[in-house]
């Protein structure tokens, strides 16, 4: 009875970590992946206005190409008791 029991509350325990860490997973994946997606359209904009203009057209390109760097969102992982959950 004992070992039912005991067994009965490590899965349900085993099941709330991993729950956690897979929300984890799946929000740094998909920020990762609409980041990807903002910053090729960063550039393709940025491209697209230099091969069109004159040269004070591509000075503002070149001044616009700084805000397309990576600045993605930072998730931090969930924190851990002192039992590892």
């Amino acid at each position: 009875m004992k070992l039912v029991i005991l067994a009965t509350g490590i899965l349900l325990l085993t099941g709330c970590a991993t729950n956690r860490d897979q929300l984890y997973y799946d929000a740094a994946k998909s920020l990762s992946k609409d980041n990807t997606v903002a910053q090729t359209a960063c550039w393709a904009a940025v491209s697209d206005i230099a091969k069109g203009g004159d040269n004070s057209t591509k000075v503002g390109a070149i001044a616009l190409a700084e805000k397309c760097k990576n600045n993605s969102i930072k998730v931090e992982p969930p924190k851990r008791n002192w039992f590892g959950f």
